[in-house]
């Protein structure tokens, strides 16, 4: 969406946000098997939220139409975080307190094994403003830190999951098994690892770091570094046989290597 502002949810703006996500989860099939009561359904979804929200650790967003206008939120939470805040939940649902449990013991079986991890609990956009970017603008800001962080991130979809749609775009793929809770109420675990930064400095210039596999780097520099032929004579020859894979090999030995230590590249 044009102009939108993706920034941290402040501390007063807790209630609205809450307000903002029940509103986009009305009419999701999997909230209506959890809130059975259409009449306590906003009500009960908002104040789940407002628990989320005001966990501890709670890394919380808000985006902005031009106008200033709240227009979506998102929530994210760490994979161990603190427990007592299902405690909380509870509290605050009500008599939807045991199934909201159901769901969460069911989500912490469902969870990657692999830590660290952060999972959105809350994301929706404002029925006016879907369709315009306003997700994908959410999403990025905060995979954008956890990438920067090397940390992946974990989230349990209520719509039917095929590698598409804003989740698909951003790399997120099924993980484990469906949560099935009733024949319209599933859960679709999806996985994301953090992506590693695509651009690094060296030697004077940027790379694009292409590809890893274990301790190997596929690189491509952004500028020329230096002419030279694929062979030096005029012949029949294979990449094997080639002089530009002869430099290569050299230049592949040569003392270049990360700040980790890790070799840079080698080629086969």
């Amino acid at each position: 969406m044009k102009d939108t502002i993706v920034r941290p949810m402040r501390p007063e703006e807790i209630d609205s946000a809450a307000s903002l996500i029940a509103s986009g989860y009305y009419g999701d099939i999997f909230f209506k098997w959890v809130v059975y009561k259409d009449e306590d359904h906003h009500r009960v979804v908002t104040n789940y939220y407002k628990a989320y929200l005001n966990a501890r650790r709670c890394m919380a967003y808000v985006a902005e139409d031009a106008d200033g206008k709240m227009v979506g939120a998102s929530a994210w939470l760490p994979h161990d975080t603190d427990a007592s805040v299902y405690n909380d939940i509870d509290a605050a649902v009500g008599i939807y307190a045991d199934r909201f449990r159901t769901v969460a013991d069911w989500s912490h079986l469902s969870e990657p094994p692999m830590t660290p991890f952060c999972q959105l609990v809350g994301f929706a956009t404002m029925k006016e403003a879907q369709g315009r970017g306003v997700g994908a603008a959410m999403l990025k800001y905060h995979l954008d830190i956890m990438d920067e962080a090397g940390i992946a991130t974990y989230l349990e979809a209520s719509t039917p999951y095929f590698g598409k749609g804003v989740y698909g775009k951003f790399g997120y793929q099924l993980v484990g098994e469906l949560m099935v809770f009733t024949d319209t109420a599933v859960l679709y675990p999806l996985w994301r690892p953090a992506r590693k930064k695509l651009q690094v400095d060296f030697g004077g210039y940027k790379w694009r770091i292409l590809e890893e596999h274990n301790d190997n780097v596929l690189l491509l520099s952004e500028n020329i570094i230096e002419h030279g032929r694929y062979h030096n004579t005029f012949e029949n020859v294979t990449w094997e046989t080639s002089d530009v894979r002869k430099y290569l090999m050299i230049a592949s030995m040569a003392d270049l290597r990360l700040k980790n230590n890790l070799e840079f590249w080698k080629l086969r």
